[in-house]
């Protein structure tokens, strides 16, 4: 996720249990999880509800749109369909 190697990760878990102290790093990591957690449920709440306002509105064409994992497109031919040839 945070694109941490192994070796990463034990040396931010070793420092951590320096400063935070060893006793304290489980709870910690909780924390941490619980709102890594929380975050990741709001982006999907918020994703639900985009969709949901898009299927409530019939803007299907305009979530297309936005789809962000689409094919690359060819640039030239996109700016000609919007603009026509004079753009």
């Amino acid at each position: 996720m945070f694109g941490f190697s192994g070796l990463e990760l034990l040396l931010v878990l070793a420092v951590a249990a320096l400063v935070i102290g060893p006793r304290d790093v489980p709870k910690v990591m909780y924390m941490f999880g619980r709102l890594v957690r929380r975050l990741q449920y709001v982006r999907y709440a918020f994703s639900q509800q985009f969709e949901d306002f898009l299927k409530e509105h019939d803007l299907e064409e305009l979530r297309r749109g936005v789809n962000f994992e689409a094919p690359d497109t060819d640039e030239k031919t996109a700016d000609i369909e919007v603009h026509g040839d004079d753009g």
